[in-house]
């Protein structure tokens, strides 16, 4: 339903919540294992290593922040045509814990301003969202599909809005790669921190916050053309490889 912070296993949040009974046991097994084996945590971002440094007290040979994929700039971004609606994206599939209903109903309650247009770039269409459906899927020979659709869309913002704090996203670094500003809200954990450079997008406190922007225009600083949008180059890491001594890998 919403991202719960992860509190004490015997919190009175956990004592409602669908998991609450596993928790402690699942605690324990990873207390056990810990102590046992002289473990490298490693996580995708430093947001992530350090929420879980702030949540638990596993004990760890050595931590690690590694990646998952780095920006190296490009050029400026094509802006598109001058006189345009201010061209907001939703990237992937349409599901409630990536944020689409979010999406959906800023595109609904927005669907008669001409001041802005909402974009679906996907591998599934969900026709209850007033927003141009393209297909975009990222496969092994395309791995930067959805960089370059965003590229070549000229969108001007992606809104990621999961309901779980995301430890990397890939979704929030192939859409600024690709010239577009991250839209996220608060709890939405690597995105925030990513998008919390004013050069990268905004974070929101709520959805009412989200609303207000768009309705008063304040969202339309985003644009292309106001910030002088750049792309980048998108290249990712080898996950656990890179961790292998040089010359091993």
């Amino acid at each position: 339903v919403e991202d719960c912070a992860a509190p004490p296993a015997d919190s009175p949040a956990c004592g409602v919540c669908a998991y609450g009974p596993f928790r402690a046991r699942h605690e324990a097994g990873h207390q056990r294992l810990f102590e046992r084996l002289a473990l490298t945590l490693v996580a995708p971002s430093q947001t992530t290593l350090d929420f879980w440094r702030s949540r638990t007290r596993l004990p760890s040979r050595d931590a690690v922040a590694l990646p998952h994929a780095t920006l190296t700039p490009r050029g400026p971004a094509p802006k598109g045509p001058a006189e345009r609606p201010f061209r907001v994206a939703f990237l992937g599939m349409p599901m409630s814990l990536k944020g689409w209903p979010v999406f959906r109903e800023l595109a609904l309650s927005l669907v008669d301003d001409p001041r802005y247009e909402f974009v679906h770039l996907g591998g599934r269409p969900d026709p209850s969202a007033p927003a141009a459906f393209h297909p975009v899927v990222v496969t092994g020979d395309r791995p930067r599909a959805m960089q370059e659709a965003v590229e070549e869309l000229h969108v001007d913002a992606a809104l990621i809005w999961p309901l779980c704090r995301e430890t990397f996203s890939f979704t929030a670094y192939e859409a600024y790669a690709g010239g577009a500003a991250v839209i996220t809200g608060p709890d939405s954990g690597n995105v925030a921190a990513f998008a919390a450079d004013k050069a990268v997008g905004r974070v929101l406190a709520d959805e009412a916050a989200l609303a207000e922007a768009f309705a008063s225009g304040a969202i339309l600083s985003l644009g292309r053309r106001a910030r002088r949008a750049r792309t980048f180059d998108l290249a990712f890491g080898a996950l656990t490889a890179d961790l292998l001594p040089e010359g091993r890998a």
